[in-house]
């Protein structure tokens, strides 16, 4: 009879310990499969930065172009059909995202080179148009580096001056930003919150990720990612 009276009791316990637990590992289970889709979207991110750098390497650093590469990237995260014609659309409406003045989805930032550097070693280079008639056109030049003069320059940035010459200054450096919207349901909160309470929460790009939660009555985390590449053609700024 004894016996019995214990195992009601620890049947019971067990029962109240599940009410208790049942709840956190059901949000243990919803935070691995946000973070599994934010570890995707960071990849993604990755390997959009470093194709919106290729795209402005060959591009004359145009950042409209790199905007718009990045977008195109970008958009298999946001296709709920596999079409040709869906990929497309999406596409369109990230490209019209990344240009909204209030909250861009999505942005470019060229850290180098910058106005400073570009104007430290511009020049005019002409070219034949395709009627023959000789043309310049300021730019900084990318090509025959090799047997350019490799001397330095003392150049003032925004992070100082720095010392560099026209091989460096060719290295097309830029850092992609990504507001990624967070669709797993309570965890989405939470790590919003988060982020919210750190540091670097105060950063522009936070700024524009936390406009666009406001906006779309979401939550938008902040994902970003850097790539260097040298330049195929000429700057112009």
């Amino acid at each position: 009879m004894k016996q019995l009276e214990n195992y009601c009791k620890q049947r019971g316990s067990f029962i109240v310990e599940s009410i208790w637990l049942w709840p956190i590992l059901v949000m243990l289970t919803l935070g691995v499969v946000q973070m599994g889709f934010l570890y995707n979207a960071k990849a993604t991110m990755n390997n959009a930065t470093f194709q919106a750098a290729r795209e402005g390497s060959i591009k004359h650093g145009d950042g409209k172009a790199m905007e718009k590469r990045l977008a195109e990237t970008m958009a298999p995260l946001y296709i709920k059909d596999a079409s040709l014609t869906e990929l497309v659309k999406q596409r369109a409406i990230l490209s019209a995202a990344m240009k909204l003045p209030a909250a861009p989805i999505g942005d470019i930032q060229i850290i180098s080179p910058t106005k400073s550097i570009y104007e430290e070693f511009k020049t005019t280079q002409y070219y034949l148009d395709r009627k023959g008639i000789e043309r310049g056109i300021v730019q900084m030049p990318s090509d025959n580096l090799n047997v350019r003069s490799s001397s330095q320059k003392l150049v003032k940035t925004p992070s100082g001056n720095v010392n560099i010459n026209l091989q460096d200054a060719n290295l097309l450096k830029i850092r992609g930003h990504w507001c990624y919207e967070m669709i797993v349901p309570f965890v989405n909160y939470i790590i919003y919150q988060t982020y919210a309470s750190l540091p670097g929460a105060k950063s522009p790009h936070w700024g524009a990720c936390r406009a666009l939660s406001f906006i779309r009555d979401s939550y938008y985390l902040p994902v970003s990612a850097t790539s260097v590449v040298r330049m195929q053609t000429p700057i112009r700024w």
